[in-house]
């Protein structure tokens, strides 16, 4: 396959419009936690998950906004990689710790979304009636989803964003289908209650917030394509906050759906409700055929879309981090024909399709990639931080707005979400930033090694 060092002067033909960015961020946060999740956390917080969920879109929208500010600040490829490398402290050594940190966490984040999403493919399709046998298959079903989504991103973000747009309209109205059926049982008075709103602790509840916080986390494709966008600086706002708000609202729906048609004290482990949510919903609500076959059909659907745009993103923050020295520069190599970051797109579905074969390690997987996508998340909000103390020279063209309080807000929301994603099992994101702080060493070690080798050869 030919290919080319990108030098970070550009590169990428800018195709992706408004509507192309939209689509792949809500295609892409309506993945498979939507068609599971919203059992765990009715399960384990009764009614109020319908806030649980709310309030996870209005915290993830303030860590966005911060992200907004900085996008059009520095527009480039792999923004969130890019974003501290430019901002946080005075120190070279700082900002590209900084950077290390966010980009190996969002990669490593993205790596476990993408297996945990693959897993579920034998789960849904076993829900179609008279395919319940495949659901024995789970790995190869899983490898082939991997596989799939690698050709489709290794062939561009042209073919990612279309595949996305037809993926993401069915999806859509499956979901707009059974939520609109939902609404008319509860508006005829044949729903359930709200009482009692919360069944478990505060902990709890922000453990539902954590979870449902997972469902959120796609929108970052957008400042990590930020080269291939059209008119950025128009763009990438309206696209970020945008499809925040349309994710935010349909998922407050479902649930406020949910929660009134199946009375959460049924909710068991066992239990059809807990597996398959969505399903036994459209079918208490007068669509079973929907809950039948199309419901675990556009689950599936949502699987690939969320895989297809954790890859592009992910390789593109990879490529920003090759650009700067904090990877092998292989990863910096960018296709002449399809425009892909090649290196990183083959890297991510490698290291997901390893992981696929790790089930014994479901559950720890499903925890670390929760609770590594708060650490990206941090390094940014402090990096809005470090943009307008330490860069009086760069004027973005999107301010997000309330000062310093914005920030402040940000962090407090994401100290919560850790808190409550860290109930069961508090070193793994311990574990996950330790690895990630060894890494950088061991490669500034490396970068050093190589710099004074060239400099003693120079003198020679």
């Amino acid at each position: 396959m030919a290919g080319r060092a990108d030098d970070g002067a550009g590169g990428f033909a800018r195709t992706v419009g408004l509507r192309d960015l939209l689509v792949m961020s809500v295609g892409g946060m309506i993945g498979p936690a939507v068609f599971y999740y919203p059992a765990v956390t009715a399960g384990r917080t009764g009614p109020a998950a319908v806030l649980a969920w709310l309030l996870a879109g209005v915290g993830m929208t303030a860590v966005a906004l911060c992200y907004t500010e900085l996008s059009t600040a520095f527009p480039e490829q792999g923004g969130p990689a890019v974003f501290p490398a430019e901002t946080v402290g005075r120190r070279p050594v700082v900002r590209r710790f900084f950077a290390f940190l966010e980009g190996v966490c969002y990669a490593i984040g993205w790596v476990f979304g993408v297996s945990v999403s693959a897993w579920f493919i034998a789960t849904y399709l076993g829900q179609v009636p008279g395919l319940g046998g495949v659901a024995s298959h789970p790995v190869a079903l899983a490898a082939v989803a991997v596989v799939a989504s690698f050709v489709v991103t290794a062939l561009g973000i042209d073919l990612t964003k279309r595949a996305t747009l037809v993926l993401t309209a069915f999806i859509l109205a499956v979901l707009v289908l059974v939520v609109g059926a939902g609404l008319g049982t509860v508006f005829a008075g044949d729903g359930g209650g709200f009482t009692p709103f919360l069944t478990g602790d505060a902990l709890g509840f922000l453990g539902s917030m954590g979870v449902a916080l997972s469902a959120y986390g796609a929108w970052t494709v957008i400042p990590a394509s930020a080269e291939e966008v059209k008119r950025p600086a128009w763009t990438l706002p309206r696209a970020i906050l945008g499809s925040l708000v349309v994710v935010t609202l349909l998922y407050t729906a479902v649930m406020v759906v949910f929660v009134a048609v199946i009375p959460t004290t049924t909710i068991m482990p066992n239990a059809p409700v807990f597996f398959a949510p969505l399903s036994v919903l459209a079918g208490a609500v007068g669509l079973g055929v929907v809950g039948e076959y199309l419901v675990p059909l556009a689950a599936l659907v949502a699987v690939f879309t969320t895989m297809l745009v954790g890859i592009t993103g992910t390789a593109r923050v990879l490529l920003a981090m090759g650009r700067r020295g904090l990877l092998p520069a292989v990863f910096a190599r960018v296709d002449d024909r399809t425009g892909t970051p090649v290196v990183g797109v083959a890297v991510v579905a490698a290291a997901a399709l390893g992981l696929v074969f790790v089930r014994g390690f479901y559950g720890q997987i499903v925890l670390a990639a929760l609770v590594g996508t708060v650490v990206p998340y941090v390094v940014n909000v402090v990096a809005l931080v470090g943009l307008r103390r330490y860069r009086p020279d760069v004027t973005p063209t999107f301010e997000a707005p309330g000062g310093l309080a914005l920030p402040a807000v940000a962090l407090c929301f994401l100290g919560s979400m850790a808190a409550g994603l860290g109930v069961e099992r508090p070193l793994t994101a311990g574990l996950v930033v330790g690895g990630v702080v060894v890494g950088f060493v061991l490669q500034e070690v490396v970068v050093e090694g190589k710099t004074r080798k060239t400099a003693a050869s120079s003198d020679d």
